[in-house]
């Protein structure tokens, strides 16, 4: 019998269509409709995102929605645009948490009483929380009180990703707190602050379960300045001994050595992604035979390793030729098939990478083929949509006998400088893609 209007739909196909229906949206246009309709959005798991809703919207779901439910799985807020969402949740979170097994839930723009109220009062209740997001905190320890441990009545967290506005030391206080909560984390990401090398120990002691760790490493100077700091520590090795998957950004204090006698405690690694928060001034990092020596010596099972290096003031003397045709060993050709591009710009600024890319990264446009170089047997248009991310910084125009790369797949685009005359963007980079662009160009400097 054919369908002929939306009521003869089935119920199964109904509720695979409400999963992918934002939660307020779905509640609003189904709920008390009638019987069937309400009772279909109780058996959906209800996804809730505030993040843009109106206050008379946002005041709709925790009087109307949020007491009478007992099926929210997610929920996303965020104070980015507007004052009170997060404060709102906390002080009401008894409408939402006692009957409701939220399974995930992130947080945006969240200011130190807000902080500190949810990891106290708000936390321990989600007894079901899986995944935890906290972007964009900002933390200030003018108010510090302990944070009661609360790893009994977390068992199923597992993921945890946390992102901080600041760069300062408060954000490790934070991570403190929430030791008691790692024993179960199986995925882990810090962002927007940079964790001491030194300090590692201190984080692996709490992670027992891990899987996949994101973060960003610095050394202190007082430690730095006086030569490699080389990790030994049983704590990271037990910690550590289920890590599958690292992503690592380095500071440019951190040398190749330090990071090796990282690396070194997790030989069951299978994926392994490293990128340079800015420059890095150890030329070592651009060593493939000493990457080579690491990863069969320490890393026997690394399967996908990408790689972003960036550095200024490199030595003059050394060529492009010199650094690549250290990557073009058997073990990088044919044994591992990892491929390195190669740019030295003018100003002897290097960048090299790996194809793939790694995800997120920005990659400077080097449009004279005597500046380039790669182990790349050959490329085609799509060879280079890793990259989605694209500086343009050159005045210099030189027609080139050799071929490009092509950036079929450039999301993010930001102009700094262009050839004045004879020159078109289209011809290294389909514009069709861009999402977003910025031509600095026309912005005036302020001196």
């Amino acid at each position: 019998m054919p369908i002929t209007k939306f009521e003869d739909i089935p119920n199964e196909l109904l509720l695979y269509i409400f999963e992918f229906l934002d939660g307020f949206h779905l509640i609003y246009a189904f709920d008390k409709l009638n019987f069937r309709f309400t009772s279909l959005t109780n058996d959906v798991h209800l996804h809730f995102n505030l993040t843009n809703l109106k206050k008379t919207e946002f005041d709709y779901v925790f009087d109307y929605i949020f007491p009478f439910k007992n099926n929210v799985f997610s929920l996303i807020l965020s104070n980015r645009n507007t004052l009170g969402p997060l404060e709102m949740f906390i002080a009401r979170f008894q409408n939402l948490i006692p009957h409701n097994p939220l399974h995930y839930l992130k947080l945006i723009d969240i200011h130190t009483e807000a902080l500190l109220s949810f990891l106290t009062v708000v936390l321990p209740k989600l007894i079901h929380l899986v995944s935890l997001s906290l972007v964009d905190v900002t933390f200030y320890p003018y108010r510090r009180r302990p944070i009661k441990y609360i790893s009994e009545q977390l068992p199923l967290l597992t993921h945890v990703s946390l992102s901080f506005r600041q760069q300062l030391s408060y954000p490790s206080w934070i991570l403190t707190q929430l030791y008691s909560t790692f024993s179960t984390i199986e995925y882990l990401s810090l962002y927007g602050f940079s964790y001491d090398i030194t300090r590692l120990p201190d984080l692996f002691q709490h992670l027992y379960k891990i899987e996949h760790l994101e973060i960003k490493l610095d050394i202190d100077d007082d430690i730095g300045c006086w030569g490699p700091w080389i990790l030994d520590s049983v704590l990271i090795r037990n910690g550590g001994q289920h890590l599958r998957s690292l992503i690592i950004q380095i500071e440019f204090r951190l040398l190749f050595v330090e990071i090796a006698s990282f690396l070194k405690y997790f030989p069951q690694l299978k994926n392994l992604s490293l990128v340079t928060h800015e420059f890095t001034h150890d030329i070592q990092f651009y060593d493939g035979e000493k990457w080579e020596e690491l990863i069969q010596t320490a890393l026997p099972c690394l399967i996908s390793f990408r790689l972003y290096l960036k550095s200024k003031r490199f030595t003059s003397d050394i060529s492009l030729t010199v650094i690549i045709d250290k990557f073009r060993s058997s073990f990088w050709i044919n044994e591992k098939k990892w491929y390195i591009v190669c740019d030295k710009f003018t100003n002897e600024f290097i960048q090299l990478y790996t194809i793939p890319c790694p995800k997120n990264v920005t990659v400077t446009l080097n449009i004279i083929s005597s500046n380039w170089d790669t182990t790349l047997p050959s490329f085609n248009l799509s060879t280079f949509d890793s990259i989605t991310c694209l500086i343009v910084n050159t005045t210099e125009l030189q027609h080139n006998q050799t071929p490009l790369p092509y950036f079929n797949n450039i999301k993010s685009l930001h102009i700094l400088s262009l050839p004045t005359k004879n020159y078109c963007l289209s011809q290294h980079i389909n514009l069709l893609q861009i999402e977003s662009a910025i031509d600095s160009r026309w912005i005036p400097s302020h001196r």
